[in-house]
């Protein structure tokens, strides 16, 4: 199934919104990892996903700053997206300054 990684397609998915004025400005990484963090502690076998727009760079440099590991494309939205995936295993007790760096 498009944009999944299980065929029951149960799996966590990451997403945010930010207005314009806060892009760049490490919110979206700040935010994102202490979610992470906290859904590790409580389900840690979990798998969870990034989709995005394969044409926004910025996000998808995001999603492997965060650790994310692309596993393909897939057409919606009328546009190409991005499906990346992590376990939620590998965000206990991670913190910014131990960040992965998955490629």
């Amino acid at each position: 199934m498009p944009g999944h990684v299980t065929e029951e397609g149960g799996e966590l998915e990451l997403t945010y919104l930010l207005r314009r004025g806060s892009w760049g400005a490490g919110l979206a990484f700040e935010a994102a990892s202490a979610a992470l963090r906290a859904a590790a502690d409580e389900l840690p076998d979990q798998p969870v996903l990034v989709v995005t727009q394969t044409a926004n760079e910025r996000s998808l440099k995001l999603a492997t700053r965060l650790g994310f590991q692309r596993m393909g494309t897939f057409e919606a939205h009328d546009a190409e997206q991005t499906l990346a995936v992590a376990n939620l295993h590998s965000f206990q007790a991670w913190s910014p300054l131990s960040r992965p760096t998955l490629e």
